[in-house]
Order: structure tokens, then sequence, then C-alpha cells
């Protein structure tokens, strides 16, 4: 083969060895719809555990299972800043604000003297970081 052919077989195999990288590359990260509907997903699931945290009974509710509560929220609340790094431009904003006033009240459960008051202690809050996720979601254009 002469020189010149050495080189276009060259510049053939280099060109081979960059798409295959930018392809298996490429495949290892969620699309922009996937990483939103994703998102979508922890957001609408943080906004049902919260739901449930705030619809509590107190007369058939202990402290242990509101702070049981919490935690699933703030598992949830992990999951959610987690999802909304895959999307460019997240609009975490309110939900961000919503989430750190939540974190402030449920700080209060542990030394509530009722259920009734860990329960009111987390309520408003609650709702707001709901109303912020159900704001986030249609900001998405989640479905």
């Amino acid at each position: 083969m002469s020189r010149t052919g050495w080189i276009a077989t060259l510049v053939v195999a280099v060109i081979a060895v960059v798409v295959v990288v930018v392809v298996v590359t490429k495949n290892d990260e969620p699309s922009k719809a996937e990483a939103a509907s994703t998102l979508c997903a922890s957001v609408k699931k943080l906004g049902t555990s919260v739901t449930a945290l705030t619809k509590l009974s107190p007369g058939s509710t202990t402290k242990d299972q509101v702070q049981s509560n919490i935690n699933t929220a703030k598992s949830d609340w992990n999951t959610v800043k987690t999802d909304a790094k895959d999307v460019k431009n997240a609009p975490m904003g309110d939900l961000d604000t919503a989430w750190s006033s939540f974190v402030s009240s449920v700080k209060d459960v542990p030394k509530a003297s009722s259920v009734q008051d860990a329960i009111d202690s987390v309520t408003q809050s609650g709702q707001q970081v709901v109303s912020a996720a159900k704001s986030t979601e249609s900001q998405l254009s989640c479905s």
C-alpha cells in the first residue's frame, strides 16, 4: 500500500474511534426528555409525601409517625435535588425556598409537646412545598 493509502486508512480508523467514543458516551447520559421525566416523577413523589404529612390525623398518629413521614419527605427531597442536576436550568428556585422553610419548621417537631403541635408545626410550610412542587411540575411541563 502506498503512503497515501496508509494515511487514508489511519484517518478513517481515527474517525471510527471518535464516532464510537461519542456514541458510547452519549448513551451513558440520560436524554433531556428522560432527565425531565425523571425529575417530574421525583417532584410528584415529594409532593405526595409532603401532602401525606400535612394530612396526618392527630387522633390516630404518634410523634414517631410524624417524624417517619418527615424522613420520607427528606429522602424524596434528596432524590429531587439529584434528579435536578440532570436537567439544565431546572426551575428549582421556588421549591428550594419552600423546602428551606419546611426544614426550619420540622426542627421543632422533636420538641413538640403533642402530636397536634408536631403536625401544626409542619402543616403550613408543608403546604408551601406542595404548592411549589405543583408549580415546578407545571414549569417542567410534567404530565
